[in-house]
């Protein structure tokens, strides 16, 4: 059975992934990569006769791209929801106010013992970041369950094509997402996952009869 479309794919597909970080167009190119490893990744777990590779991995892109939503939805909820609820405050704020900080260039920045309205806003804002934190932790655990899933993918396609690099790049990715919450470190044991990613689609062999009988 041919695994060199796959091969091709997967490791095209991972490639881009990791060009998110390219400005502008890197998200485009970020999705198209995602779907160029689904395909590759479903052209394997059909090869290899084994549904869960496939299934496991769709989970994994479903749950993160919706953490993505729920992180922009929830931000842009949380910031409405806070400025609506203290509008006439924003509204109420001295002229000076605005004037000072508008000439952050100069240093001239306001104090905000001179502006009490700040402090309340402050305030108000320290009152309301349990839901912000709320918001975060279900993308937290949206992520770490799409590592994990991730993981169970590529386990059973190292166990499948015997390449250890999948099983690396799976528990890396799985490592990183439970570090998110730490931010960079996370994103960077990600990102040295995608690279092992990468590695394992190009290890592949052209043909899986060639791993069936090593």
């Amino acid at each position: 059975m041919d695994l060199k479309q796959s091969k091709i794919l997967g490791g095209l597909g991972a490639i881009f992934i990791l060009c998110f970080i390219i400005p502008v167009i890197g998200w485009i190119l970020s999705i198209v990569g995602f779907i160029l490893t689904a395909i590759a990744v479903s052209q394997i777990s059909k090869t290899v006769n084994e549904k869960s590779i496939f299934s496991n991995y769709l989970i994994s892109i479903i749950l993160f791209f919706a953490s993505i939503v729920t992180a922009i939805i929830g931000a842009f909820g949380f910031v409405v929801r806070f400025i609506l609820k203290n509008l006439d405050k924003f509204e109420n704020l001295n002229p000076e106010f605005w004037d000072r900080f508008n000439k952050f260039g100069n240093r001239n920045l306001p104090h905000l013992r001179d502006f009490p309205q700040i402090r309340e806003l402050l305030s108000n804002l320290g009152n309301q970041i349990w839901i912000l934190l709320i918001i975060l932790a279900i993308v937290w655990i949206m992520i770490l369950v799409a590592g994990l899933f991730t993981k169970f993918s590529f386990d059973k396609i190292s166990e499948k094509v015997k390449i250890n690099n999948f099983k690396i790049s799976g528990l890396l990715i799985f490592i990183g997402s439970i570090l998110t919450i730490l931010f960079g470190i996370g994103f960077i044991i990600i990102l040295i996952g995608v690279i092992f990613e990468i590695i394992s689609f190009f290890s592949l062999p052209d043909k899986y009869e060639e791993v069936q009988l090593t």
